[in-house]
């Protein structure tokens, strides 16, 4: 696995922008400054660059009291998703209320009036009244019973979730304005380099050492240096709102790396309770959708008045019915299907997550092994790059090497030193990362 390279992970997108924010600036253009202006008429880089606040809020300001687990618990806190939690709780609740019932649904209330009257003159009046009561199917109580289990599982399985994916957020968080500043940093490194360079080759011009020529290459690189400056701006500046908005903090922690924490032989994870979970939901829901076929039998117990009739006398009575449907049409057998369909389709996502969380486990693993011989390489050629750096700044000064040769050895060594610095921020990553994919909060 490689380690990113600041220069070549730059996203694209903003290199675009920053390049059309620089077209774009109420000034001469770039490339005629250069070509037509002397080097005391370039443009000053505080120009070109501008102030945090005029690409959006101030920075973020380091509290060496802030720790990881405080970032994680206020993003956690205004975490939007504690509204399905608290629904997941009302239907636990609901469910269970239901499987306790005596009855498998509502009673019903019947109530009837016949008069013979307006029809003939047997003068017969009719009153019955009644209550419809729903029993349950042989199992369907029980099922019913697993149903509620599911969605307590369901609950219970959400919060772990849920916070594990706070964390994950927050993780990514930090570290994108951590890899933002170290690019800023690295391109306010390399803008001062190219300043006192294009300020030796104006002294050169002045003295005759070198030719008025050399006066627009040195030029054309600081204004690039500027432009990677401010395009660096641009991205620790979206990196920083993102953190915000997140969290609602205004500070960052001062540290926040990591210790590796090994998981591997904990139960469960809670990237994969939450589908466990459904899976055994829905898998309740077809056993209840089976014991249910065809409707629930009804208990109906009532009473009838009759008066009137050829004696003209007054009956009353009470009667017990029931009414047990069949269910052996292919409509009562609808709602099983649908419930099978979607315990089919819980267990193939289950299934698929679980691949997909042991490549990701791979993944992780892989990629901390990764950093930690990147970062031990590059420190090693990060300290030659150093030398590189000095050597030709004294070769170019004597005069034993040409500004374009300088400028290639710049790029190179800059180029080192950027991933250096990356390298470093990177094997920090890899740990949060890892410690993620374990299901391991901070």
């Amino acid at each position: 696995m490689r380690v990113p390279d600041l220069r070549r992970d730059r996203p694209q997108p903003w290199r675009r922008r920053a390049a059309l924010a620089l077209l774009l600036l109420p000034t001469t253009p770039l490339w005629l400054a250069s070509a037509h202006a002397g080097p005391a008429e370039a443009p000053d880089a505080a120009a070109l660059v501008p102030a945090a606040g005029e690409i959006g809020d101030v920075a973020l300001v380091a509290d060496p009291s802030l720790r990881l687990p405080a970032v994680f618990a206020a993003a956690l806190a205004r975490d939007p998703a504690r509204a399905v939690i608290d629904a997941r709780e009302a239907e636990a609740r609901v469910l269970d209320a239901r499987a306790a019932s005596l009855l498998a649904g509502d009673v019903a209330l019947g109530l009837r009036w016949q008069d013979s009257g307006p029809l003939g003159r047997s003068g017969i009046r009719e009153t019955e009244g009644g209550l419809e009561l729903p029993i349950w199917r042989l199992g369907q109580r029980a099922a019913a019973g697993q149903l509620a289990a599911g969605s307590r599982a369901q609950r219970d399985a959400e919060g772990p979730s849920r916070a594990l994916r706070v964390a994950g957020a927050v993780r990514e968080a930090v570290w994108a304005v951590a890899v933002a500043r170290a690019r800023v940093d690295q391109a306010q490194v390399a803008l001062a380099a190219a300043r006192q360079l294009e300020t030796a080759v104006r002294r050169r011009i002045e003295v005759g050492e070198l030719a008025a020529a050399d006066a627009l290459q040195a030029s054309d690189w600081r204004l690039d240096r500027e432009a990677r400056l401010q395009e660096a701006e641009i991205v620790r500046v979206h990196a920083e709102l993102d953190y915000r908005l997140l969290t609602g903090l205004d500070v960052l922690p001062a540290t926040f790396s990591e210790a590796l924490v090994d998981a591997h032989g904990t139960p469960g994870n809670p990237l994969l309770a939450p589908l466990q979970a459904q899976l055994t939901r829905a898998r309740a829901e077809t056993e209840l959708a089976r014991r249910s076929r065809g409707g629930n039998p009804r208990l109906t117990v009532g009473a009838r008045n009759e008066l009137g009739g050829p004696d003209n006398g007054n009956v009353a009575s009470i009667g017990v019915g029931i009414s047990i449907p069949l269910g052996i049409s292919a409509a009562s057998r609808a709602p099983e299907a649908a419930a099978a369909v979607a315990a089919a389709q819980a267990e193939s996502e289950l299934a698929l997550a679980e691949r997909r969380y042991q490549y990701l486990h791979h993944e992780a693993e892989h990629e901390f092994t990764a950093a930690n011989e990147a970062r031990e390489r590059l420190r090693t050629r990060a300290a030659l790059a150093e030398r590189e750096l000095a050597n030709a700044a004294k070769a170019f000064a004597v005069g034993e090497i040409g500004l374009a040769e300088r400028l290639l050895i710049e790029t190179r060594a800059r180029g080192v030193l950027g991933d250096a610095a990356a390298a470093e921020l990177e094997q920090g990553r890899a740990i949060a990362r890892l410690n993620q994919i374990q299901g391991v909060t901070p």
